[in-house]
């Protein structure tokens, strides 16, 4: 099984890799569009003088490729297979994380499969995008919590800063997931036997924390959004600015959100849109056929997911010989911050062409919940086996 595991990996690993070859030497594969494109002149330029001069959010992933290929040289190819770097090394963080949950060697082997096969994830972690890089930070910041979790020693905390402030940098969208992250892990921390973490403490350093994060992330950013009219109106016209530039994959042709109440009532409707479009009504190409096959898995996955939350209630813990119910609370720490962050993303997104990019950085975090299922189900209840 070990094996195996390895070589779903490094087969991932080659068939990214290749993906590279063909977007560097090719002339551009399948779904290296304007914005891989862009990313890369971008970074050329940089490469010629690196002068820093006040980047906006994301921009700052084609600043440090322009120094990568500085140091290198300006080929699309090493920046394609720096990205498949990036891919590799979440891939082991991955299962680092796995091991350390008590993931039998079977439920790891089909999450590394799922994880390594995935068609838009091959298609996206190959090229010069942000996802990659993205996704090895999300993974790393629970493996940091994880860590926390278990053991609590100093320099996890500043992992978990160090991979929510990278976070941030890449995309303004997951600063919000990683500062709930790490709100979330002083909590789980304080229930985990019920004195771990003291409520004065809690409520004395997370401000501390959102202070930090703000001030730092200010570094990197010369833009921000005016929240002067409130967050449903801003989140209306920046929905209705997606919508005007059209295009064959939008899924929401109108918004109304009328103050913080329809805001509310309709965020689960933006939600299963984004999770789960095109619709077969919707479906005029056969690329629509991955992007609908990936979400019947994603259906699949959050199902798995929602059935060992609810079966781990209703067993008392002294009867269940599995040491991943005991770790209950980080996994359903790591499904909500599965939904959080699509809850966000979703809010931004109004075609599936661009959630199939945006799911990619929580694949990891939806995996675990999932599959921690597949382990719990196959143990009996043991009345015998006392803890």
């Amino acid at each position: 099984m070990t094996k195996l595991l390895t070589l779903w990996i490094w087969t991932g690993f080659f068939l990214r890799l290749s993906n590279a070859l063909v977007n560097g030497f090719l002339g551009g594969s399948f779904g290296a569009g304007e914005d891989a494109h862009g990313f890369h002149m971008s970074a050329v330029e940089h490469s010629k003088d690196l002068v820093f001069d006040g980047f906006v959010t994301g921009w700052i992933y084609s600043y440090i490729l322009g120094v990568f290929y500085f140091l290198t040289t300006d080929s699309l190819f090493l920046g394609s297979a720096l990205s498949v770097l990036g891919w590799l090394v979440s891939a082991f963080i991955l299962v680092r994380i796995m091991r350390i949950l008590s993931f039998d060697m079977s439920s790891q082997w089909k999450v590394m499969f799922i994880y390594s096969f995935l068609p838009s994830s091959i298609m996206y972690t190959s090229i010069t995008l942000r996802e990659p890089f993205q996704l090895l930070f999300v993974n790393l910041a629970i493996y940091a919590a994880l860590k926390i979790y278990n053991h609590r020693p100093a320099i996890h905390w500043l992992v978990l800063f160090g991979s929510v402030a990278c976070m941030g940098a890449l995309h303004g969208a997951l600063l919000a997931s990683g500062v709930f992250m790490i709100i979330g892990t002083l909590f789980i921390l304080r229930s985990k036997n019920g004195k771990d973490t003291s409520i004065v403490k809690v409520f004395l350093i997370t401000p501390v924390m959102i202070f930090f994060l703000y001030y730092s992330f200010l570094l990197f950013t010369s833009i921000s959004y005016n929240m002067d009219s409130g967050l449903a109106t801003v989140v209306q016209s920046y929905q209705e600015t997606l919508i005007t530039y059209g295009g064959r994959a939008l899924y929401r042709t109108e918004i109304e959100i009328n103050g913080l109440g329809s805001f509310i009532l309709l965020m689960p409707y933006f939600l299963f849109q984004y999770l789960f479009e095109p619709m077969l009504w919707h479906m005029s190409s056969l690329v629509d056929v991955v992007a609908l096959l990936e979400n019947v898995l994603r259906f699949w996955l959050i199902l798995n997911a929602l059935k060992y939350l609810l079966g781990t209630l209703r067993r008392k813990p002294k009867f269940v010989a599995s040491k991943l119910f005991w770790n209950r609370k980080f996994i359903f720490f790591i499904f909500l911050s599965f939904l959080i962050m699509e809850s966000i993303w979703s809010l931004g997104t109004t075609n599936w062409g661009t959630s199939i990019r945006h799911h990619l950085p929580s694949l990891g975090l939806i995996l675990l919940a999932s599959f921690a299922y597949q382990n719990v189900t196959t143990l009996k209840c043991n009345r015998s086996n006392k803890y």
